[in-house]
């Protein structure tokens, strides 16, 4: 596949920049990330409280339903 070019903003380019690993290209760097990347399960309770409240807007969240928003 012939490479491809993106726009990014300036701020972005020089956090990537930073992430980056000596030697390592840009198409790697973002795979890399894009792996890394957990799902929204990973965060369920991360900032506290019994959670029902939490539970209620993920399931808003995932179905669309406007409710359960704040």
């Amino acid at each position: 596949m012939p490479p491809l070019n993106i726009a990014v903003q300036q701020t972005v380019y020089d956090t990537l920049t930073m992430e980056k690993r000596p030697g390592e290209r840009f198409t790697a760097l973002l795979g890399r990330l894009l792996d890394q990347r957990g799902g929204i399960e990973e965060l369920a309770g991360a900032w506290g409280g019994d959670g029902s409240q939490s539970s209620v807007r993920l399931r808003a969240v995932r179905t669309g339903n406007q409710r359960g928003r704040r």
